[in-house]
């Protein structure tokens, strides 16, 4: 048998079913592949995607309103702690060209240490 009679499509099959005994793989092969997985995989409903993508959506928020309440309470016990370990200071000024009292606070920290009685003191 000559190759020169044969047809195109009789060569092309001989030659990839060569190949393929090689491991060779070509494009066609690999599109195929796909083209069987995508009509393997389950068909997934309207409603079903629905739920889920609603269920993802309320979890999602759940753990966002989760954080940010665990945030709210770090903040507030940082909040109490720099309260008790400062003292607030505020300066109150007229402005003499306006007329307006200007306000400033001012935050110092508390002396914790314990104080000496007053004939104790060298």
């Amino acid at each position: 048998m000559n190759t020169e009679h044969q047809p195109d499509e009789q060569q092309t099959r001989y030659g990839s079913r060569f190949a393929r005994m090689f491991g060779f793989v070509t494009d066609d092969d690999r599109a195929g592949w796909e083209q069987r997985r995508a009509q393997n995989l389950p068909k997934v409903g309207a409603a079903k995607l629905a739920a889920k993508s609603l269920a993802g959506s309320m979890l999602e928020l759940g753990d966002v309103i989760a954080r940010a309440k665990l945030d709210a309470a770090h903040r507030v016990a940082a909040q109490r702690v720099f309260d008790e370990d400062h003292d607030k200071v505020v300066g109150r000024r007229r402005d003499p060209r306006t007329r307006s009292i200007i306000e400033t606070v001012d935050y110092e920290r508390k002396d914790h240490r314990p104080e000496i009685e007053p004939d104790l003191e060298p």
